[in-house]
């Protein structure tokens, strides 16, 4: 072989060995020695093209430009004569070619009678490579599996792209989801920036993502995060030279229970012992959810049952709900019966679900119910329970509330972080669809129901409904100006309900046992059991349901196991994040809406943070003013710049560095904020700061 042209080609097969050049580069030569074999040693550029686009390779995208202009630009192989005017181009002229104008394409002058040795080479490298890589025959086989959906299917399509290729998304890769799907490039990038869990860089072949948020901290988060990257020799947000590791400094997990905690890609580390990080190194210990409480109706089946086995939650007296509503009674009759149970939402907002479902119901199909589990907010963890321990209970109520509103098509929006309920929702749907309790003509009463199963990739604000749809549909998460509600304007422009992942578990007993024998449990006012996640302080974190109308004292002291041994209470933060404070002499006050209420509390989605005496409770202040800053979608500027202000003074307040004039600035802010916000983040991110600067005025002056 010519010395030159073996020089270049071991420099090329380098590059597609060491994966630095596309294998369609090969492709892009192959073609281009067979055409020239064909024709004296010459093609034009427009009939490679045509020929390239022509040819049918499992996994290649023909039209892609950047591996044949690599190809052409990088390796000092071609001489290329554009046809317009004779002007001749090789060597570093050929990486600024107008691909648009045509050419006559041949090797270098000293290369031309090495056309058949090249061929020769381009065989033996094509057995041995072909000209795609495994990974995007791959990548064809999920676009083939999800491009029919169009972009309603994008998240989904990221998520298992950037798995298969280690974690990121090269711009070869979102080149061609756009084309598969159908989508601007500008569009799917705009997703990607969105959501934090996708990478459009390298990153280590293990991600450790470590939580920052006020549980997490208050165990040591902030040392484990420093001795993890003094271990690895890098600092937050880098990877090891090695590609080997990236540490993200990451909010909420969702595993308040376990804090301190963190994510090795999407494996559950915690609680970890912050001065030996190396424990992240090994495989993950398990840890199983502390649950208890008075009443069980959405627990009763975790830690009993094997949650990925049909056949289980079936002997528990599971799916006896949906046969009896199916057999028995009519859509009006279940939604009736929800209705005249008193259940209220469980996500935070306490809207009857029943009204909700009636408000749909009413309105022209297709409509849609949509479980929304993206529990996020710091301290909440009590839908991780259902999602890992029970999931076919909350697929149950799912299909009932798709019954009730006379909906065909429901969904299931999980949580990035929370791959574990991913896996098992997903389980839970297949095995329900093949028993004939999902999909065509449901235990032969007629009714057709179809669901989804959904990832989010790190937005706590798709936690919001309107935000949530948004995703579902394809697109960032930003929350929608209401009215329209969802209920008349939704998914799609449809109506749609949207449930949290509790609510949707309480439906079963509620149709089973009736609306009289549910709201017979609780008050009047707040009918039922409540799952509170309890976190912070407290000897046993965990999640505990309870009949509304137990005193604190009981959830906190009895069930959660009380402080450590010669602390007190200094404050409870009841509703989480975006809730308020109380104080130990509120431990008697009874938990029902009406009367927390009366304190200043809130019961919320049942979050309770408990911090004793040890505490810095500024600390836990600029936690989660951090959360909510780096949380706002930054659609609605009083939240975008409103948060980020309230940080910096509380960062400033946390180190008692306070400027005059902070504190008003900072409380009408807060007022600002909740007043002119587009959705429910920014109308209560400043709530907790608010709320502790009226009990506790003394923390925010300056030292």
């Amino acid at each position: 072989m010519n010395a030159e042209l073996q020089t270049r080609l071991s420099r090329l097969r380098d590059s597609l060995h060491g994966g630095q050049l596309d294998r369609a580069a090969l492709f892009w030569l192959k073609l281009f020695v067979e055409l020239a074999l064909e024709n004296d040693g010459e093609i034009r550029s427009d009939r490679w093209v045509e020929a390239g686009l022509a040819a049918q390779v499992s996994g290649l995208d023909a039209a892609a430009l950047a591996p044949r202009r690599e190809l052409v630009a990088n390796y000092d192989l071609f001489d290329l004569v554009r046809l317009q005017d004779s002007v001749e181009f090789s060597g570093a002229a050929l990486a600024g070619l107008d691909w648009s104008r045509k050419y006559r394409v041949s090797l270098l002058p000293a290369l031309e009678d090495s056309l058949p040795e090249l061929h020769a080479w381009v065989e033996e490298m094509w057995a041995e490579l072909g000209g795609v890589s495994p990974r995007f025959v791959d990548l064809e086989i999920v676009l083939t599996r999800h491009s029919p959906a169009g972009r309603t299917a994008l998240l989904e399509v990221l998520h298992e792209a950037q798995a298969i290729f280690d974690g990121w998304l090269p711009q070869t890769v979102v080149e061609r989801i756009a084309s598969a799907l159908n989508m601007p490039m500008a569009d799917v990038y705009g997703v990607t920036e969105f959501y934090e869990m996708f990478h459009t860089h390298p990153v280590g072949r293990k991600v450790i993502r470590v939580c920052q948020d006020a549980p997490c901290a208050l165990a040591g988060a902030d040392r484990l995060t420093d001795r993890l990257c003094q271990h690895l020799g890098i600092q937050p947000g880098e990877t090891t030279s090695d590609g080997q590791f990236t540490v993200e400094p990451v909010r909420c997990l969702g595993l308040c229970d376990r804090a301190p905690a963190a994510l090795v890609n999407l494996e559950r580390y915690g609680p970890l012992d912050p001065a030996f990080p190396e424990g992240l190194f090994d495989a993950p210990r398990p840890a199983p959810l502390a649950i208890g409480g008075l009443v069980k109706l959405a627990l009763s089946n975790v830690g009993v049952m094997d949650p990925t086995r049909l056949e289980e939650y079936v002997a528990q007296g599971g799916l006896a709900a949906l046969r009896k509503a199916l057999h028995t009674m009519t859509p009006a009759q279940v939604l009736a019966e929800v209705k005249n149970s008193k259940l209220v939402g469980r996500g935070g907002a306490a809207f009857p679900t029943g009204l909700k479902w009636e408000y749909a119901a009413r309105n022209p199909a297709p409509r849609y119910v949509i479980c929304n589990a993206d529990e996020s907010e710091p301290g909440a963890f009590k839908d991780r329970a259902l999602m890992d321990g029970d999931p076919f209970r909350v697929v149950e109520g799912l299909i009932l509330a798709c019954y009730a509103v006379g909906a065909e098509k429901g969904f299931i929006y999980v949580r990035g972080e929370h791959h574990l309920g991913y896996e098992r929702f997903k389980g839970a749907i297949e095995q329900l669809c093949a028993a004939g309790y999902l999909c065509q003509d449901i235990l032969g009463a007629g009714f057709n129901c179809e669901i989804e199963v959904r990832r989010g990739a790190g937005a706590y604000v798709c936690g919001e409904e309107t935000a949530l749809m948004e995703s579902i549909e394809g697109r960032r998460g930003f929350p929608r100006l209401r009215p329209p509600f969802p209920t008349d304007a939704g998914l799609w422009g449809r109506p749609t309900v949207v449930n949290n992942v509790e609510t949707l578990a309480k439906v079963p007993p509620i149709i089973l046992h009736g609306a009289r024998w549910y709201n017979a449990l609780g008050t009047p006012e707040s009918a039922g059991t409540k799952l509170f996640a309890v976190s912070g302080s407290v000897m046993r974190p965990g999640v505990y349901e309870v009949p509304f109308g137990v005193p604190l004292r009981h959830l906190i002291f009895d069930l959660a196991g009380g402080l450590r041994a010669g602390r007190t209470v200094q404050a409870i933060l009841t509703g989480g994040a975006a809730g308020t404070f109380l104080g130990a002499e509120h431990l008697d006050a009874p938990l029902t809406f009406e009367d927390l209420k009366k304190i200043g509390g809130t019961i919320g989605a049942g979050t309770i943070m408990v911090f004793d005496d040890a505490v810095d409770l500024r600390q836990v202040l600029r936690r989660i003013a951090d959360f909510f800053a780096h949380e706002s979608c930054g659609k609605c500027y009083p939240c975008q710049m409103g948060a980020q202000r309230q940080a910096e003074i509380m960062a400033r307040v946390a180190q008692g560095q306070a400027r005059p004039g902070d504190v008003d600035t900072l409380l009408e802010l807060g007022g600002v904020m909740t007043d002119t916000s587009i959705c429910g983040l920014g109308q209560t991110a400043a709530q907790a700061i608010v709320n502790a600067h009226q009990h506790w005025p003394e923390l925010f002056e300056a030292a």
